[in-house]
């Protein structure tokens, strides 16, 4: 059987998604933003009153989630930006509504300052799954393709 594998990202500057998309190339993998599409590439000001609004509004996106079959996939890779030390409620809610009980887990995550205990609260929160890793990339806007590449988790 192919080993089938799926990107679920939320990315609210851009960084996220650039991370999700290299790593999509690199491995042949689906890809899903599950984020609303209305701030791609904002001003600075812009994303931090939408990611504010969004912490303190603990706002639900709809997805296309509910239609995907994750039993079709043996891996999944979840990224999310590191807001105030944990990622973001899109992220949390389909940790906690989805079924990927069969699925390997791999967590991603962009930062500028650094994660604290958000790989703790990732594994914390899962549902099910197993988790087999985590991948980190710092001040992602300074970073080239190929050293986004270089810290893929691909075994």
């Amino acid at each position: 059987m192919l080993k089938k594998e799926l990107i679920i990202y939320h990315s609210a500057t851009g960084n996220t998604e650039k991370v999700a998309k290299i790593i999509a190339s690199e491995l042949k993998c689906d890809l899903l933003k599950i984020n609303n599409n209305d701030n791609s590439n904002p001003g600075k000001l812009s994303a931090a009153i939408t990611i504010v609004k969004q912490i303190i509004q603990h706002k639900q996106f709809k997805t296309e989630l509910e239609k995907i079959d994750m039993s079709s996939y043996n891996r999944i890779y979840i990224g999310s930006p590191c807001w105030f030390y944990t990622y973001t409620p899109s992220i949390e809610q389909f940790l906690k509504t989805s079924d990927y009980h069969n699925n390997e887990l791999v967590f991603f995550l962009t930062h500028g300052e650094g994660p604290r205990r958000t790989i703790e609260k990732f594994k914390d929160d899962m549902i099910d799954g197993k988790f087999i890793g985590y991948m980190e990339f710092e001040n992602v806007n300074k970073m080239t393709e190929d050293s986004v590449k270089k810290d893929v988790l691909i075994n």
